[in-house]
């Protein structure tokens, strides 16, 4: 958007509509991801090259396809691709396929250092204590794993135990990361989940009895949720210590309950930024400061965790004192997301893994690379791409990404700047580019006004071809709790 007006009757247009994936808003989103029968071996060469010209570390996600059955389904809210957890045979039978998969990019990964571990779901705590130590041995597979890297476990809360969470410890995890969304037991009936708040409690007083540094999830804008609620559920979590919350706005779309029967037991989009507000305002009163628009740290926490996974997500491109230095993401698994990105020249690829598990295990079977399809980047998108990913931390080094990309990055959005500014939602100064205020919780809206033309470029193409758009299921997450949007 080219024009001072048009951003404003844009931003007037949405501001009251839900903004869905506040958490993984990324660009482009998935429904463009349109190239199938991707060339791996033109993918895995373009990756090769570009760790020739810039140092690179991987970021690495491990998906666990299954989840308890739910009545509603998928918890009611999730829109994430995932399998019904009948017994441990499954997963046995998957880790096997697991072994597999890295054996097709064992040569690939040859002499890559790993950056962090990131185990997701799915549900990834479904596995039996002793299954743990297993579990590490598939990435020690194919990576040698670094000493003291951060390796991150997530969960719900009925399915950790003392034991599992021991085991889990002493296969070398050490951090959690625990799905609790709602202490309310009447509340988080609605999700079909049989979790209790007492479950919650006693995971986090194990982790903190074998030493295990835990992170915490929240939702808020849930049904029939009330902001007396949502202030009890984060003074409670806060209490415990626990360093690390996020909480973030519920995602209403597509075909899951609360989108189709549960709209008239919704907060208001106003009732949520009343919460937002609120919520930030509790967290800090309780010594957390905000990271991202939903990340929450207390920088004093006796189980300090860096957080990285997700740190080197928003920043895949950083300077150390070696020099630049890049973190690529391989999605390793069923319904896995990778990122393998190059230079602003050669920008690189993302693609994401099958979604149907019999589909993921044929491929292997048959020797291919299980990948469903993914998205070619040209400059312009990894721009947005990584624009989109820098500001989740709330601000843009104006300095940084001039070096990187030879371009302002005030320069090439100065129209959609201007009028965020002049909203309050942003200030721009010689040095950076800040979310202030509402902006904050507005973020979403803001990396749609940036990406609208080259959305519509992308649209008009897609129609002038005839490629039909899919309704693509979100796949497993950098966040780990589902995926780009």
């Amino acid at each position: 958007m080219r024009d001072l007006q048009a951003v404003f009757a844009f931003v007037e247009k949405h501001r009251r509509r839900r903004q869905s994936n506040k958490v993984l808003h990324g660009h482009p989103s998935p429904v463009h991801w349109l190239e199938q029968d991707l060339p791996m071996d033109e993918v895995l060469q373009a990756r090769q090259r570009s760790s020739r010209q810039i140092r690179k570390r991987v970021n690495l996600y491990v998906g666990t396809p299954y989840c308890l059955p739910t009545d509603p389904d998928r918890c009611g809210f999730c829109l994430f691709p995932s399998e019904i957890y009948t017994g441990h045979r499954q997963l046995d039978e998957y880790l096997g396929y697991l072994e597999r998969e890295g054996d097709m990019f064992r040569d690939h990964f040859a002499g890559t250092e790993l950056a962090s571990i990131y185990f997701g779901g799915g549900t990834s705590n479904l596995y039996k204590a002793d299954q743990y130590p297993r579990l590490m041995d598939v990435v020690r597979g194919v990576f040698e794993i670094p000493p003291h890297i951060e390796v991150t476990l997530e969960g719900i809360p009925q399915t950790f135990s003392h034991d599992k969470l021991l085991g889990m410890k002493q296969s070398g995890m050490n951090r959690i990361s625990m799905g609790v969304q709602q202490l309310d037991n009447e509340l988080i009936k609605a999700s079909g989940r049989k979790q209790t708040a007492e479950q919650v409690f006693r995971t986090l007083e194990s982790c903190d009895a074998i030493r295990l540094p835990a992170s915490v999830d929240l939702i808020f804008g849930w049904p029939n949720q009330t902001l007396a609620t949502m202030v009890r559920d984060l003074e409670a979590v806060a209490a415990t210590g626990v360093t690390h919350i996020t909480h973030y706005e519920l995602n209403v779309a597509g075909r899951t309950d609360f989108s189709r029967n549960r709209r008239g037991e919704l907060p208001t989009t106003e009732d949520n930024l009343e919460m937002y507000r609120v919520g930030k305002a509790v967290l800090e009163s309780c010594g957390y400061t905000q990271v991202t628009p939903y990340d929450f740290e207390r920088r004093d926490g006796a189980l300090a965790s860096s957080y990285l996974y997700e740190e080197l997500f928003r920043q895949p491109f950083q300077q150390d004192e070696h020099g630049p230095i890049g973190f690529d993401a391989w999605g390793w698994g069923y319904a896995g997301i990778s990122f393998f990105f190059g230079t602003p020249q050669s920008p690189g690829w993302a693609f994401m893994n099958q979604v149907r598990i019999e589909e993921y295990f044929s491929r292997i079977r048959n020797g291919q690379f299980p990948v469903m399809r993914g998205f070619h980047y040209s400059p312009v998108d990894l721009r947005l791409h990584l624009l989109f990913q820098e500001l989740q931390g709330m601000s843009v080094d104006r300095e940084a990404y001039r070096k990187r990309f030879g371009i302002d990055v005030v320069d090439e959005h100065r129209v959609v700047w201007a009028a965020f500014e002049d909203l309050g939602w942003v200030e721009v100064s010689r040095d950076r580019v800040t979310l202030t205020g509402d902006g904050v919780f507005y973020l979403p809206l803001l990396q749609t006004a940036l990406a609208h033309d080259r959305c519509e470029q992308m649209r008009r193409k897609q129609a002038s071809t005839s490629v039909a758009v899919p309704v693509l299921p979100l796949v497993a997450s950098p966040v780990g709790a589902g995926s780009l949007v």
